[in-house]
């Protein structure tokens, strides 16, 4: 009258599905700089240190427009201020 369904009560650690179980991930060994790579990256390293702090021209400018009291002009600020007003209104829908 009643089919009764086997639970199985054992708790294997072993695959699942009938698949192996996999050993844990092992990253990639790592093989050793070519010696032009090694060359390269110590010259691209000293270069770098060769660079100024700053850039004379670029701070030049940067005084200049902090001086300049029409900078940025009325018009880039307009536009600058609508753009964040469209934005705002966009987050608040």
């Amino acid at each position: 009258m009643f089919d009764y369904m086997e639970v199985n009560t054992s708790y294997s650690t072993g695959a699942l599905g009938g698949m192996a179980p996999q050993p844990p991930f092992a990253p990639a060994a790592r093989t050793a700089a070519a010696p032009d790579s090694f060359a390269s990256s110590k010259a691209l390293e000293q270069a770098v240190r060769n660079l100024p702090a700053s850039r004379p021209d670029a701070l030049a400018q940067a005084r200049a427009l902090a001086a300049d009291p029409n900078y940025p002009s009325p018009e880039v600020l307009r536009q600058v201020s609508s753009l964040l007003a469209d934005s705002l209104s966009r987050q608040s829908e």
